[in-house]
């Protein structure tokens, strides 16, 4: 081949390359626009309940490719099966979009239609997923062409995350900074703009249609592989003369050595993918669990005048991966290669630890939320009596050895050693007396009210002191006793304790003070005195339209919070309490978490790429694609499985995720040391002369 049909071969691998990044560019845009915050807002799931469908979808987003490879294949080829599917995976965005708009047909059919998108919508991608890179390594030739599919493969990931990062950072603003139809936020133009992208994608690459190298699907490709497996597996059970050397030689004879050999290709690397799920399942979570994590945190950045959004710290992800996919080739390659890292699952290894440091940092981070949590001593029951009236009220049991002063609207708490009194419980019910000071002008003078507490061990228990009505005091037990353990997420809670002066359907609202949201909480959601889950943030109370004259309540998460009501005259008074604070840390504390899964992330991609693309067969390309990203549907249904557990604290089960993750990190440097690729031979076999027409040379 002369210079000129050399050039004109690399233009040609150049342009058709060119069309299959920037399709994966814009469908990853599209898909990373797809928030788990659809889920919380608007569809009102919980944090469990949304994980598992985030999860879910993303599971379905990767089992599809194992049949759509086969489709691939064996029947259509890549780019009528990447094609046809991306089509589906329009009218996925179409239909999302449309529940996103459909807020007036209820809740119900909202979710309809938003599971009816987000099925098509893995049905599409999963069908475009293990077409893509194969169908773009279908453009080269090897060996000759090894390192420009190295480079393939680097600028591949590195559009995968710049699509990602644009995504990521675009959407949640486009969803906040804009109100559209009654909310404080626009998720039909955050789905609008991925399905106008994923209609580019689709353009772009049909535009490109004439400069593809299309091989030619082979129908019974998959059906050789497992009809050797299967009779290599009766021969070994029933021939009487073993096979000495590998069970699969026993296929000799009905199959060919190129068959028999490239079935011993698909199962060695089908094992080394058994140590791939663990990895995804965490490799996922920034989606979901890390994004629930940051809701949690102040993402204020004052010198920038700028909110950093929960689901919008995801960006760190891509981020990262893009700077570190700059730095691959140059800096990265040769520094493994410096330290002893030059086999591709010795460097998913490191991925492996990584990942466990992530969570670790993740785990401690939860704790931190967290916060401080009520331990009563052993053998011992708290008391709490909030004074719902402004005076003060004297406090006196001879019982607790307790004499105290309860100032106006204010709360007394005391921990006392319980006396059983029944043998089946440990619980003591005492006298106390309640003496009203002068201020008190709805009583009469030294008048004293007596009644009886109970106090549980190891248990608080909270009093009202208010008026059942205009003539009568009560003491009022709240519940039957205070939790002590927190939001398995964080979120803060908060309960309200009025008297008979009000109604739980008084227009009486808890109104966040943020211009930008419609946050609002009536004082119907606290009936009965129960705790309830609210947003964190800065709150008003607001009484028929009109702002109540009292200090902004700044709600933090992890923190239990009481809020009092009282009536004087025509003046209410608020006090708010707090119990067990949390802590209100900054969103970027999540970076350390963030920067260690990126690296991992971003290597363990490219790595295993090209892993499964040079280790497999050649008519099998796309199946052991489909095989590698059905690990990751695997990864993503265990965290469905762990999901549906529900652990009480979210730092524990992200420290199980870390010990899962450092058990799969032993198993990936097992597998370094015993996995032989099939390719070492031919590797060690190429001569420089060789390397350096692979540099400046591209066949057609």
């Amino acid at each position: 081949m002369d210079l000129m049909s050399r050039q004109k071969g690399k233009s040609k691998y150049l342009k058709s390359t060119w069309y299959i990044l920037v399709n994966e560019f814009c469908e990853r845009f599209t898909y990373y626009g797809l928030k788990i915050m659809y889920l919380t807002r608007i569809l009102k799931f919980n944090g469990d309940e949304s994980t598992i469908i985030y999860h879910s979808f993303i599971f379905l987003s990767y089992f599809v490719p194992l049949p759509c490879a086969i489709l691939a294949d064996s029947y259509w080829g890549k780019f009528k099966t990447i094609t046809c599917l991306s089509s589906i995976y329009v009218v996925g965005c179409i239909v999302l979009t449309g529940a996103s708009i459909a807020n007036k047909f209820g809740l119900d059919v909202q979710r309809v239609l938003a599971f009816l998108g987000l099925f098509s919508i893995s049905v599409g991608t999963g069908g475009v997923k293990p077409c893509n890179f194969a169908f773009g390594g279908d453009q080269f030739q090897l060996p000759q062409q090894e390192k420009h599919l190295q480079h393939f493969a680097t600028k591949f990931t590195l559009a995968v995350y710049t699509g990602s990062l644009i995504s990521t950072f675009l959407m949640p603003e486009l969803r906040h900074s804009i109100h559209c139809f009654g909310r404080d936020t626009c998720f039909p133009l955050a789905f609008g703009v991925p399905t106008i992208m994923m209609l580019i994608a689709i353009a772009i690459f049909v535009a490109g249609k004439n400069t593809y190298v299309r091989k030619k699907p082979e129908n019974n490709v998959l059906t050789r592989t497992f009809g050797c497996i299967f009779y290599a597996l009766r021969a070994k059970f029933t021939s009487s003369v073993p096979c000495k050397t590998h069970w699969l030689d026993n296929a000799k004879g009905k199959y060919t050595e190129s068959e028999i050999s490239d079935t011993r290709s698909v199962l060695s690397v089908i094992c080394v993918f058994t140590a791939y799920p663990v990895f995804w399942s965490l490799f996922e979570q920034p989606g979901s669990r890390w994004t629930l994590q940051a809701l949690l945190m102040n993402g204020r950045v004052d010198f920038l005048n700028w909110t950093i959004k929960p689901d919008q710290i995801q960006m760190l992800v891509p981020l990262f991966g893009v700077i570190v996919l700059v730095l691959f080739d140059a800096v990265l390659y040769p520094m493994f290669a410096a330290i002893g890292l030059r086999k591709p699952l010795q460097k998913l290894t490191l991925c492996g630890a990584l990942a466990v440091i992530a969570f670790v940092f993740a785990a401690l981070l939860q704790f931190k939320i967290a916060g401080n949590t009520t331990e009563i001593p052993s053998g011992e029951g708290r008391l709490y009596i909030y004074n719902g009236f402004d005076c003060p009220v004297f406090v006196q049991s001879k019982s607790l050895q307790l004499q105290n002063q309860i100032g106006p609207l204010e709360m007394f708490n005391v921990s006392h050693a319980v006396v059983s009194q029944n043998s089946s419980e440990d619980v003591m019910v005492v006298g106390i007396t309640l003496r009203f000071g002068p201020k008190c002008n709805f009583v009469l003078d030294n008048y004293e009210f007596h009644t009886t507490i109970t106090i549980i061990e190891g248990k608080e228990i909270s009093y009202h002191l208010a008026r059942l009505n205009a003539n009568t005091i009560a003491l009022n037990r709240i519940g039957i006793h205070d939790s002590l353990v927190k939001e398995k997420f964080g979120n803060p809670n908060l309960r309200v304790l009025v008297d008979h002066t009000f109604d739980y359907d008084d227009n009486i609202t808890l109104t966040c003070a943020d211009h930008n949201s419609f946050t609002s909480y009536p004082l119907s959601v606290f009936r009965g005195m129960h705790f309830n889950a609210i947003k964190v943030g800065k709150y008003n109370v607001f009484y028929n339209g009109k702002m109540v004259p009292t200090p902004t309540m700044d709600i933090i998460p992890a923190t239990f919070y009481t809020l009092t009501l009282q009536r004087n005259g025509d003046k209410m008074d608020v006090r708010l309490f707090t119990k067990d604070e949390g802590n209100y840390i900054h969103i970027l504390w999540q970076l350390p978490q963030y920067l260690c899964m990126s690296i991992a992330d971003i290597i363990f991609m490219v790595t295993i790429i090209k892993f499964s693309f040079t280790e497999a067969p050649i008519s099998m390309k796309s199946f052991i694609a489909a095989i590698s990203m059905l690990t990751l549907a695997l990864g993503n249904l265990l965290v469905v499985i762990i999901s549906t557990i529900s652990f009480k604290n979210q730092a524990h089960e992200f420290l199980l995720y870390s010990g899962l993750m450092f058990a799969d990190t032993l198993l990936l440097g097992y597998f370094s040391v015993v996995y032989r690729s099939k390719n070492t031979d031919k590797t060690d076999s190429m001569t420089l002369n060789e390397h350096e027409m692979e540099e400046t040379t591209v066949s057609d």
